[in-house]
């Protein structure tokens, strides 16, 4: 009889032992979150630069944009022309033009040219928003 008490009793144990051992292991996750970051900005009629009847621009100072994000990450650029209620994305044609866009360290240019290749363009009449999103990453291994 106190050879079952013993064996019960250090199975007991080890069972203790056994959940409290396994209950205080802890599984650590790091996670790394990229980060997406955007700005609206005010594109007057006064601000387009002519560069001929065919291309128009205006450059955007976005200092934000590091050589970080040029070199893993990504810049989206979407253009409203009713103030903001609605954004379409660049490139995109309306009315015959061409919007296009183009980024390099700290700045954020748009570009304006005829979508069939032919005619001219003139500069916008009106306020048009370009909302700028960066987005941040980790290369890929």
């Amino acid at each position: 009889m106190r050879k079952h008490v013993l064996v019960r009793n250090i199975a007991l144990l080890f069972l203790c032992v056994s959940v409290f051992g396994m209950g205080s292991c802890k599984k650590e996750i790091t996670q790394v979150v990229n980060q997406g970051f955007s700005a609206i900005y005010t594109i007057k009629a006064s601000d387009w630069k002519v560069n001929s009847s065919t291309y128009i621009n205006v450059e955007l100072a976005v200092k934000e944009l590091d050589q970080v994000i040029l070199d893993h990450g990504g810049v989206s650029v979407y253009i409203s022309f009713d103030g903001g209620k609605t954004y379409e994305a660049v490139p995109e044609v309306v009315g015959n033009v061409a919007y296009g866009s183009y980024h390099y360290l700290g700045t954020v240019g748009i570009d304006l040219s005829p979508a069939d290749g032919t005619g001219s363009v003139t500069t916008p009449t009106g306020d048009i928003l370009a909302k700028i999103v960066l987005l941040d990453a980790q290369p890929l291994d």
